[in-house]
């Protein structure tokens, strides 16, 4: 019997992040104001260097880097230099960016969550990027879905990034769920799917965003319209009867 079920937030409650743009003309801004300009294509290569480093420590170090520590790769790959009160505004600008350029909302996660929050409880376990959880936080509030969620695991509070066991331990113990009795849905077969099987949860792939079909093996259920999870989850609440993966349609 489920009693928790968790979610990845990124490719699997919102989708689109549309603020490259805004953060690169955040950092031209501030390195013309230290009268240290650069071209549109020096700062599209830094960023995109760094999104290399970002990358690499979140798969081999399992961490989310600092605002602070990315900042500094971007100014040691430009060779420029901003003076540190401007750099603490730029951190907090760039975190924020997308307070002013919110991302969307997967189609079917505000009308399926509500009617999830009366069967099961529910959590988000989630890798973060520039965006801190801070923010995440904010924009489902905004949206009218935090109150249905009783406990949220960002990567940037907790040190450790999916598929770390105790990013997935600590979301149990606060929702008071032991690992059978819960499942985590989420698009990344190697973070979501990994994470979710090691400490002894379900683990369910959402492909409609990511579409990783190469995830398949690893889920206990898969669906790519959210008006099929319901169906999934009930199913996997009575699955002692049930063998090998479960789609919308396969337990009826």
């Amino acid at each position: 019997m489920l009693r928790a079920v968790t979610f990845d937030y990124w490719g699997t409650l919102y989708q689109g992040d549309f603020v490259r743009p805004y953060r690169l003309a955040l950092l031209g801004d501030a390195l013309r104001q230290a009268g240290q300009p650069r071209t549109p294509e020096e700062l599209q290569s830094a960023y995109a260097h760094c999104w290399q480093v970002f990358d690499r420590v979140w798969k081999q170090e399992q961490r989310s880097m600092p605002i602070e520590e990315w900042l500094r790769e971007i100014l040691s790959f430009l060779k420029a230099y901003i003076p540190e009160d401007t750099q603490a505004r730029l951190h907090r600008s760039v975190q924020e960016a997308l307070l002013e350029h919110p991302p969307k909302l997967i189609p079917g996660v505000a009308e399926v969550l509500p009617r999830l929050a009366q069967h099961y409880r529910l959590g988000v376990i989630s890798d973060v990027g520039l965006t801190p959880g801070r923010v995440l936080r904010e924009l489902l509030r905004r949206d009218g879905l935090a109150r249905f969620f009783s406990t949220m695991t960002f990567s940037d509070e907790v040190g450790a990034t999916k598929p770390r066991p105790e990013v997935f331990e600590r979301t149990l113990g606060a929702l008071d769920a032991a690992p059978a009795e819960a499942a985590h849905v989420g698009d990344l077969p190697e973070t979501d799917l990994v994470g979710a099987r090691a400490v002894g949860m379900k683990a369910v792939l959402f492909l409609g965003v990511s579409g990783r079909e190469d995830g398949r093996e690893l889920a206990d259920g898969v669906f790519s319209d959210y008006r099929e999870l319901e169906e999934i989850l009930n199913a996997l609440s009575g699955a002692s009867g049930l063998g090998g993966m479960i789609t919308a349609g396969s337990a009826a």
